[in-house]
């Protein structure tokens, strides 16, 4: 280990009392606010940039953070340290930090020094459910009064933090898959809650995801694993959930409100009935993972299940952002997904509709979410979104240049007939109250800044 990883693990661990400069290139991203949150509470100095002001920039400048929001090469002088995200890996403060020698750290290298500073550390990973079952597991613990700390990729629904430090000897992050960045890692207890062919922007082909997984899978001293994915094993422990698995749930049934009861069957013995407070069936698993988890660490059934049944869920995460008439955010952005979502949505649907007649009547807005990810699964896209109403809205890009097979409006026209393409907020707000007043039910699909046009609908409840 470096000196200057030394000095940071101390300046994490609250034993080394100097400030030092810390520099954010991309200071905006969740993962990135969290962190910076995190040192300025240590009393540290933090500079950073970002694209463009938003909530979390203005949350970290209320808290004593300098944030420029033009990149410039000169911002990055006088910085002990430099931390960048993969969004902005090749930006011009990242290569002068670099021709100055200064100390440059990728988000995931130092969100890796961070897990060191604890006993034991609960990393969760897979394609798709993270967020979720990260703060699952997170609210497990914390009604079992274990106390974690949390590092997860959004906002808590009830709490709107997506991080929290009780000086814990317990911390469950969330741990992403994009360039590899869970193999900075090295939890004690590492979760797959699946595998599937995603950031192949960055993988090229499905296999090279399944070797990177693999390679997570094998890092910690306890794999709790989907059991659909058996080649994940870890030479010490390994546990399954899901069908055919350690944790196996039966008898599963939806309530009116779309959330899910099962009965748990561990190692082959009845364990007890839940209650998961979450719609969608792909959220049993979910449920079993923090099940597992929980398991490792003692706690009692019936302070498990109390937690299933009082989790508040994260934010922009099947997030009813109106019941009449009906409307629903959702994070998805992968044809999987999206598909998860739409089968969600027309099961409850009815449950919140009194006319019955409009049941059908659905119009799916989306955003895409990367040019790549976009044109690489563009025909899993026309899948997910052919049987539906749909207003497609120009792509988020992220950290990627235009490109015009994989754009939204490339999309939208693949669609066909059914489809519209919009490429302005306000427009696309306009079409969305017309079609409630015609009847319509909505959800609102993507990774972006899509989430700006909830706030502009100003629904009333």
């Amino acid at each position: 280990m470096q000196t200057f990883e030394k000095t940071i693990i101390n300046i994490l661990k609250n034993k080394d009392k100097n400030t030092h400069k810390f520099y954010f290139v991309g200071i905006g991203g969740i993962s990135m606010y969290a962190i910076a949150s995190r040192l300025l509470k240590l009393g540290q100095e933090v500079i950073g940039s970002d694209a463009k002001r938003t909530k979390n920039t203005k949350t970290l400048e209320k808290l004593g953070a300098t944030i420029h929001y033009k990149h410039d090469q000169k911002n990055v002088f006088g910085a002990d340290f430099v931390i960048y995200s993969f969004a902005v890996r090749d930006n011009v403060e990242v290569k002068k930090a670099k021709e100055l020698n200064l100390p440059v750290l990728s988000r995931a290298k130092m969100l890796g020094l961070m897990l060191k500073c604890y006993k034991t550390s609960i990393c969760v990973s897979g394609a798709h459910g993270k967020t979720t079952t990260t703060a699952l597991i997170y609210h497990v613990l914390k009604t079992a009064r274990l106390n974690p700390d949390l590092h997860l990729g959004g906002f808590l629904a009830k709490e709107d933090v997506s991080f929290v430090h009780n000086n814990s000897k317990i911390i469950v992050c969330e741990a992403c898959e994009y360039q590899d960045a869970f193999l900075e890692l090295k939890p004690n207890i590492s979760v797959v809650l699946n595998v599937a062919p995603e950031h192949l922007d960055y993988f090229k082909i499905y296999n090279n995801v399944q070797k990177s997984f693999a390679r997570f899978s094998g890092r910690g001293d306890v794999l709790i694993c989907d059991s659909e994915h058996k080649y994940l094993k870890n030479s010490k422990k390994s546990v399954y959930f899901g069908k055919n698995g350690d944790y196996i749930a039966k008898n599963i049934k939806m309530l009116l409100d779309g959330t899910y009861r099962f009965d748990c069957y561990k190692y082959k013995k009845y364990y007890g009935r839940f209650h998961i407070n979450l719609v969608g069936i792909h959220n049993i698993n979910n449920a079993l993972a923090a099940i597992s988890v929980a398991n490792e660490f003692g706690v009692n059934k019936k302070i498990i299940q109390k937690a299933l049944n009082s989790f508040g869920g994260v934010k922009r995460r099947f997030e009813i952002i109106s019941k009449k008439p009906f409307i629903v955010h959702d994070y998805a952005h992968h044809p999987d997904e999206i598909e998860s979502v739409l089968n969600v949505i027309k099961t409850i649907d009815k449950n919140y509709n009194d006319n019955q007649e409009n049941i059908c009547k659905l119009l799916v807005v989306f955003q895409p979410h990367t040019y790549s990810r976009t044109k690489l699964l563009m025909n899993r896209f026309v899948e997910a979104l052919k049987d539906d109403e749909t207003a497609i809205y120009k792509t988020f890009s992220a950290r990627e240049k235009y490109d015009k097979m994989g754009s939204a409006k490339t999309l939208s026209n693949n669609l066909g007939k059914n489809s519209k393409y919009f490429g302005k907020k306000n427009e696309l707000k306009d079409y969305i109250k017309q079609k409630i007043l015609e009847g319509y039910s909505v959800v609102i699909l993507g990774a972006g800044d899509i989430d700006e046009i909830c706030n502009k609908l100003n629904i009333n409840q």
